[in-house]
């Protein structure tokens, strides 16, 4: 075949698609300042079960003395106030994309002037102890119980003349005056996730805000992601501020170890994964709503489009997967071995699955499958911000269900990886885009993590069953015209022209001879019951794939020369509407840049002509309730002409019909 023309415009872009996301070692090092911390400290016992010992360390320290005294503070104090230098580093990374974008770094800004929300943060704040509250509070008297956690850990161990005595006196104060801290982390957890009194909780008004910049092209969306990330971690961070606070504090019980893993297990943890849920949700409704998926579905071979996701959509949950699962760490129980490392206890392949209702059995999503592992049950199921279109199989027949009621459902998969590892940068699985391991720099470039991501769409672009019966009439050319010959006629029915098999869905043949006296215009058709709906007004774009080939015989005139006879051999697909109208999705006399009729083809009466295209081909139209229908239109049009001639003219003509599709059209802003 050749001139395959391409006739979808959105096609172009689809082919191209968009350069992959780019998330740059400086937005990884901001997010993995926070994650390292959480890896190295907070997994690994420095506020876990050891966390008991750590104010004995210091006051072990103290007693021992010695020139490298200072050395030991230093290093204890760094494991608890590491985590305001890397919030620090979120928020300069955050300030940098907000630059030049008044409008969002405004809204952003003001979103967070929640007053419970200012007062947890800044009493957090104050409590561990930013350089300014630290330098009042120098000032004070240090028995008066306004002791934060850095002038008790950075400051005082270094006072000339500081006793372990007097040590324990003011931790005992500290613990006293940091009493609040736990209801002020619960608070920003509320705020985060929680929407109260008809309002949105505050990760979704921001994830709501960011879709509509996308949409109005003010941000991209891998700026936007960064966005949402950063004033999450900027939360987070304040959150693990307030935990080295309680932890601490709590390290001055003779039950501290018990108590402090009772805090992580059944408070900060369970906290920790309810805020990393609400996150993962807020970054799946920022790239679904800004995206518009069309699921083009029922036409054979169709996978998820760059068009509808493109390929940094893969990068971004993978990013979000691999962030939250390093926050998570922090719930982990001191007697689950972690692992060789926090990386090995990350790693894995992370994947999304999005379905249609039809495929959920008992309101719950299907295992899924990867090449080399065990399959593996969904851990989260969610309903995602968008609808598509279902095709099932009802009383024999095809049906779209309403689109009103056709929410997508996005699961989430989990698996470790082996013992022996994946090879980098080589795909574990064919069948999924961008199945390939990669390491990736969650606690620092130096400690990378090896991970795979995967988003499968793959459901959704399902088309009816194949069990569905074929519901098709097929009416050949009329018989008994002298002037006008038909052999050689077949039709050969295929599949539903709305499934994902292989194979044709209708091929039509037939071969035509006419004389100069043939004054007639005759059909063969085919008609096929497509689908029925019953749901609410949409708009929707249908595709055909089509292919056309005409082959024109030479006419053997005796005597009477060979001038030319106009008559038309082509045919139509059209779309019979409930309402009983009909339009054309394709005609090959005017279809193609060089059509497929012999009216156009511009042959030799003395010359055999053979001429083939192929091509996809959309009609859009507004969705109503009732029966759909194709019609294939084979048409014949011969009109006599006062040039005699001896011979017959010939035509073979070839339909064939590889799919049809639907998609949802969303309206352009």
């Amino acid at each position: 075949m050749h001139n395959n023309i391409q006739r979808d415009p959105d096609t172009a872009a689809a082919m191209l698609g968009a350069p992959s996301l780019q998330l740059s070692s400086l937005s990884w090092a901001a997010a993995g300042n926070v994650t390292k911390w959480v890896g190295k400290n907070a997994a690994s016992g420095i506020v876990g079960a050891a966390a008991g010992m750590l104010f004995q360390e210091f006051l072990g320290a103290v007693g021992a003395g010695g020139p490298d005294l200072v050395g030991k503070l230093d290093a204890i104090s760094d494991k608890l106030t590491e985590v305001q230098r890397s919030l620090d580093r979120v928020e300069s990374m955050t300030s940098e994309i907000l630059l030049k974008l008044d409008e969002l770094h405004n809204f952003m800004e003001k979103s967070l002037k929640v007053e419970t929300l200012l007062i947890a943060m800044g009493r957090i704040d104050v409590a561990y102890g930013y350089a300014d509250a630290d330098a009042s509070l120098l000032k004070a008297d240090v028995t008066a119980g306004a002791i934060s956690l850095r002038l008790l850990t950075e400051n005082m161990p270094h006072f000339p003349g500081m006793t372990p005595g007097y040590l324990t006196k003011a931790a005992h104060e500290f613990a006293s005056y940091v009493a609040d801290v736990p209801d002020c982390i619960d608070t920003i957890r509320r705020v985060l996730v929680k929407a109260a009194f008809g309002q949105d909780s505050l990760l979704d008004h921001w994830a709501k805000e960011l879709v509509q910049q996308v949409r109005n092209k003010k941000i991209s969306r891998e700026s936007a992601y960064l966005v949402l990330e950063g004033y999450f971690l900027q939360a987070v961070s304040v959150q693990l501020k307030g935990l080295c606070v309680h932890c601490l504090a709590l390290s001055t019980d003779q039950f501290a170890a018990n108590r402090i893993e009772q805090y992580l297990q059944q408070n900060f943890g369970l906290l920790m994964r309810e805020q990393t849920e609400a996150y993962t949700a807020a970054v799946e409704d920022l790239i679904f709503l800004s995206l518009d998926p069309i699921m083009r579905a029922g036409m054979r071979h169709m996978s998820m489009s760059a068009r509808e996701f493109p390929v940094h959509v893969d990068e971004i949950l993978l990013r979000t997967d691999l962030l939250c699962a390093a926050l998570n760490l922090v719930g982990r129980k001191s007697t689950e071995p972690l692992a060789v490392s926090p990386q090995a206890a990350i790693q894995g392949i992370y994947a999304r699955s999005l379905f249609r209702p039809s495929d959920l059995r008992d309101g719950k999503v299907p295992p899924m499958d990867v090449s080399g592992y065990a399959q593996a049950q969904a851990g989260q199921q969610r309903q995602a911000p968008f609808g598509c279109l279902d095709l099932i199989a009802a009383d024999g027949r095809a049906v779209l269900r309403d689109v009103a009621t056709t929410q997508v459902t996005v699961a989430r998969y989990k698996w470790h990886f082996p013992n022996t590892l994946p090879v980098v940068d080589v795909s574990i699985d064919g069948k999924f885009r961008g199945a390939t391991p990669a390491l990736y720099p969650v606690f620092g470039s130096d400690e990378p993590v090896l991970a795979v991501g995967i988003l499968d769409g793959s459901p959704l672009f399902r088309g009816v069953p194949a069990s569905v019966p074929q519901s098709r009439k097929y009416t050949p050319f009329p018989t008994g015209n002298p002037h006008v010959t038909y052999f050689n006629e077949k039709h050969t029915p295929g599949r539903h022209p709305l499934t994902n098999g292989e194979g044709e869905v209708t091929e039509t043949y037939f071969q035509v001879q006419n004389a100069y006296k043939a004054d007639s215009r005759e059909h063969s058709l085919v008609m096929q019951h497509l689908f029925s709906y019953t749901g609410k007004e949409i708009d929707i774009r249908m595709h055909a794939q089509v292919l056309t080939r005409l082959q024109v015989g030479p006419r053997a005139d005796m005597h009477l020369g060979a001038g030319r006879h106009h008559y038309s051999v082509y045919h139509r697909l059209l779309v019979l509407f409930p309402d009983g109208t009909e339009r054309a999705i394709y005609n090959s006399g005017i279809d193609f840049d060089h059509a497929v009729d012999i009216q156009e083809v511009q042959h030799s009466f003395n010359n055999f002509v053979d001429v083939a295209r192929s091509g996809l081909f959309f009609m859009d139209f507004k969705l109503i309730p009732g029966d759909y229908h194709l019609k294939l239109d084979n048409e014949t049009y011969f009109p006599s002409t006062s040039n005699k001639y001896n011979g017959w003219n010939l035509a073979n003509l070839v339909f064939k019909l590889g799919g049809v599709a639907l998609e949802m059209r969303y309206p352009t802003s």
